[in-house]
């Protein structure tokens, strides 16, 4: 689109009286005029007979300052009827929480600073989003927002494109020097009710609620943020919201979150899944579970097994009642929309950063205790459509490759158990505090999660594991989306994190700091990190795991200020009780240009093997370390994405992936930390202590961290460290 020109706006086209038609599947491109120079809110005030409503809210949340000022966002403005609307049915809500959801009066100025700000956020984006290139789209698309929750645009069979299902878009693609304004009819929903709620409103899942229910579990799915002991929000702040002395960033501003807000999401059966299982009432459901469950003890280590045994009765609200395991093992204490469940390939993504055929997968821990799921988008393995994303889908040899620089031949790498998909258009069903996705069928944790599933090389994203960095709009959020969380110029490269902001993280000391590198072109897996500096001293929660013995690996970007790390592992969060994980790494090293480091690793520089690198990589694991995984890249090196057949691609361009790309005179560096017994039963904390004290420019970086099944890291005729 020509972004010199717009179309008609307005004031422009009809006067002072306007009157809303709906939009065609073929726009009329006639409708265009020359570019006039305004900013979004130069445009708003100018038609304030028709956005009057909609400017006071931007005012009085401070939005309308960033819409007069430079920058790329697009603006959805509902007209004066449709915010009437939307306040009328907020006030009168006979389901409303508190009286009239807070509102002091009937109208405008009866909304609240923080609700003016909340609905100001979800009528923003951080970018630009034209109608024809995506709001017009048949299946929907999701629309992020200033909030960091999505709405749904979806382009119907009557040729409108509505928001979330009801705001029509009635003029589209104004285009001011700082952005696009669609002309909407109404605000846009965004419902208050909580994820139960919003279940027991469907009655698709009428049996699904009713497990729900009888098992206890509304209460726990009703909360929306962390409280204090007294019932009040807790509230977070930085005193030094800065980044590392000494780097560029040594004065910059950053975002840091001012409350902890708690969401889920739930994988749901509709009645057709159900259905389809031959499930069509409770007695059906409990029945299928006794079957599913009433042996689990097989093969699921869980805490207190002796005491608890698994009740097959009806005491429901028990943990390890056979219903109540099944409904809790469709509960993730992290809401997402279907987009960000996986770090999923989009066009618009500029730093979509896997490479050589690597896939979308992450693993989340549910509400069944010390339990994982795996979620998985398939995209260039003979494994199901591209766009599906699969709970559970378990593949033989999955992490391991009979071929050197490739993932295999096709033959080693069966489908061994389809699992269940996610039904991408009966899913993104919104509450306050998460997201419903139906799924095709019933979803357990059977024997061939932990045996299957789970047996395999587990890569577990640092951001999958701090779940409140899902929480809280800041995982995957673009650089603009954390820039323009609050109104205070923070630069969005990063976002800084108090210390006591994790459940999963604990800081030994005050001087430790910690920061969130936004999705970005960074040299880490998922184009995102939490990194941090100075004399840094916590632990983390290690996911929960079947029971067995693990080789445990994490990924370091070797860098010449960075600290003497010590690593240590223990069953709680007194440093006292851990046990040290081998001697200090120097994550300094190794330098490229520093014989020492290099005969201390093993590592060799891409131009100096002819094998790929297998020799040295045999030699860097006798040293305890690997190189980087050759399945991303930095940022927006990948030039090739899709699946190779020859080990010759890996290295025709180093940079193509971490394995090789030596731009920092290294590549990414994996440390083996030890081989452990794990038991699921139990619960791990990996202590990270920086030795090197009076230095507060000392980097670290967490990125990844590697659970591997020793008969998998021992396996006789495969490997599984290329990818």
């Amino acid at each position: 689109m020509n972004k010199n020109i717009v179309k008609i706006a307005l004031g422009v086209a009809l006067g002072s009286t306007v009157a809303f038609t709906s939009c065609n599947k073929e726009p009329d491109e006639s409708n265009l005029y020359t570019f006039t120079g305004q900013t979004i809110q130069d445009y708003l005030v100018e038609n304030d007979s028709i956005f009057s409503l909609f400017n006071v809210i931007l005012n009085r949340s401070g939005y309308d300052r960033m819409m007069a000022s430079y920058g790329q966002y697009t603006c959805y403005a509902p007209i004066n009827s449709g915010v009437e609307k939307y306040i009328d049915s907020l006030y009168n809500d006979p389901e409303a929480k508190e009286p009239n959801n807070g509102l002091t009066e009937n109208s405008v100025n009866g909304l609240t600073v923080e609700q003016c700000k909340e609905i100001a956020q979800y009528h923003l984006s951080a970018m630009m989003n034209s109608y024809i290139e995506v709001l017009s789209n048949y299946t929907g698309k999701e629309i992020s927002t200033m909030m960091n929750t999505p709405f749904i645009s979806k382009l119907g069979d009557d040729g409108i494109v509505r928001l979330n299902d009801v705001a029509e878009v009635t003029s589209y693609d104004n285009e001011m020097i700082n952005g696009y304004v669609h002309v909407i009819t109404d605000v846009i929903p965004r419902t208050t009710r909580r994820v139960a709620e919003v279940i027991e409103k469907n009655p698709q899942f009428k049996l699904f609620f009713e497990a729900l229910e009888k098992c206890g579990l509304l209460d726990t799915l009703a909360v929306d943020k962390k409280l204090k002991a007294d019932g009040t929000p807790r509230t977070y702040q930085l005193d030094n919201k800065t980044g590392r002395p000494g780097s560029s960033w040594a004065s910059t501003q950053f975002y840091v979150p001012a409350e902890c807000k708690i969401k889920f999401t739930i994988f749901a059966e509709d009645s057709a899944a159900f259905a389809k299982a031959g499930i069509h009432n409770f007695e059906d459901l409990k029945a299928k579970c006794v079957e599913w469950y009433g042996g689990a003890a097989a093969w699921y280590d869980y805490p207190g097994k002796a005491e608890h045994p698994i009740s097959t009765g009806d005491d429901y609200e028990n943990t390890y009642n056979v219903v109540n395991m099944f409904v809790r093992y469709h509960i993730v204490k992290a809401g997402m929309a279907f987009s960000k469940l996986v770090y999923a390939q989009d066009a618009a993504n500029e730093n979509w950063n896997y490479a050589f055929g690597g896939e979308p997968f992450d693993y989340y821990e549910t509400m069944l205790p010390h339990t994982l799921m795996k979620i998985w988008q398939p995209l260039y393995q003979p494994t199901g459509v591209r766009t599906n994303l699969w709970i559970n889908r378990w593949r033989e040899n999955n992490t391991l490759t009979d071929e050197i620089g490739t993932f295999g031949s096709d033959a080693t790498h069966q489908i061994k158990q389809d699992g269940c998909m996610i039904v991408k258009n009966k899913s993104n069903i919104q509450s306050y505090n998460g997201y419903i996705h139906t799924i095709d069928r019933p979803l357990v944790y059977d024997a061939n999660v932990p045996n299957g599933v789970l047996h395999e090389r587990m890569r577990i994203d640092v951001g999958s594991m701090l779940y409140e960095l899902i929480n809280n709009d800041i995982r995957f959020a673009s650089t603009a989306e954390i820039g323009a969380m609050n109104l205070n110029g923070s630069a969005g490269d990063q976002t800084r994190l108090p210390l006591d902001y994790f459940d999963n993280l604990v800081s030994y000391n005050t001087k430790t700091k910690l920061s969130w590198y936004t999705t970005g072109a960074w040299r880490a897996w998922e184009a995102d990190q939490l990194s941090g500096w100075d004399e840094n001293d916590f632990a983390f929660r290690l996911p929960p795991v079947p029971t067995g013995d693990y080789e445990i690996r994490i990924i370091y970007p070797p860098m010449g200020n960075s600290g003497l790390q010590q690593y240590y592992i223990g069953t709680s969060t007194n440093p006292s009780s851990m046990q040290p994980m081998g001697i200090p790494v120097d994550a300094r090293y190794p330098d490229s240009s520093v014989d020492a480091d290099r005969l201390a690793t093993g590592y060799l520089l891409s131009d100096e093997f002819e094998d790929y690198g297998v020799a040295s990589d045999l030699v860097m694991r006798n040293h305890g370390y690997m190189r980087a995984p050759a399945s991303f890249s930095r940022g927006t090196y990948n030039a090739i994405k899709s699946r190779i057949t020859s080990p010759d691609e890996l290295i025709a361009t180093i940079s193509n992936c971490c394995r090789y790309e030596e731009g920092y005179g290294t590549s990414m560096m994996r440390k083996i930390l030890g081989v452990r017994h794990l038991e699921q039963n139990q619960t791990y904390w990996i202590r990270l202590k920086n030795l090197l004290t009076g230095y507060d420019q000392l980097g670290f970086s967490i990125d990844f961290i590697e659970l591997v099944p020793v008969d998998i890291v021992n396996s006789q005729s495969m490997t599984e460290d290329w990818y």
